[in-house]
């Protein structure tokens, strides 16, 4: 999911609702993407804490781990790739696309998987539980909100849609029926998914 990250950055055209606020505080801040990935879903963590109060395990802490790693990886893809030539909208949607593709794989895997989750789908988890609704509801709840807290730090720091952009509506509305569609056309690698877990 990092190369996606990184991808939909150079692109230009906006990251993913969940990189979004990461994505606009790199460009207002001297910190990198993946720096404010890693601040930004302590963040997350810290909210799923207010949510959830007595019911917060502290094996949710875990997440720390795939975060700090996450940030890293994000950071590393977007020195690897920089060479891309994105010099013109046409190229600028097709990576736009590709990265969108490219992270509804990974989390496909991560939801699959039933392993750690991220901070993202950990605060939907949570809102999910505290609020008592289902999680693709909760889910579209916090992307919602976290598109929404991107572009008002956009306006008011940057003073325009920078980093918030045709890319970042794209993802949100495509990624998850991706992953509908991956979970749909794998079946046995999805089986065997669940099995490991």
């Amino acid at each position: 999911m990092a190369i996606a990250v990184a991808l939909s950055k150079l692109a230009g055209l906006g990251t993913s609702p969940i990189s979004s606020i990461p994505n606009v505080m790199s460009i207002l801040t001297p910190l990198t993407i993946g720096q404010m990935t890693i601040i930004f879903m302590f963040v997350l963590i810290g909210l799923e804490l207010v949510f959830l109060r007595r019911e917060f395990s502290p094996w949710a802490l875990l997440q720390l781990i795939p975060s700090i790693i996450f940030g890293g990886l994000i950071d590393l893809f977007t020195d690897w790739l920089r060479w891309l030539p994105l010099n013109n909208y046409g190229a600028q949607l097709i990576a736009t696309f590709i990265s969108i593709f490219i992270l509804a794989w990974g989390v496909y895997f991560e939801v699959n998987s039933r392993t750690i989750l991220m901070a993202g789908e950990g605060l939907a988890t949570a809102v999910a539980i505290a609020t008592q609704k289902a999680f693709p509801r909760a889910k579209v709840w916090c992307d919602a909100s976290m598109v929404v807290v991107a572009i008002i730090i956009a306006l008011v720091g940057l003073h325009g849609l920078v980093g918030v952009r045709e890319g970042t509506i794209l993802s949100a509305l495509i990624t998850g029926r991706l992953v509908n569609w991956y979970t749909d056309m794998n079946p046995k690698l999805t089986h065997w998914l669940h099995i490991k877990a």
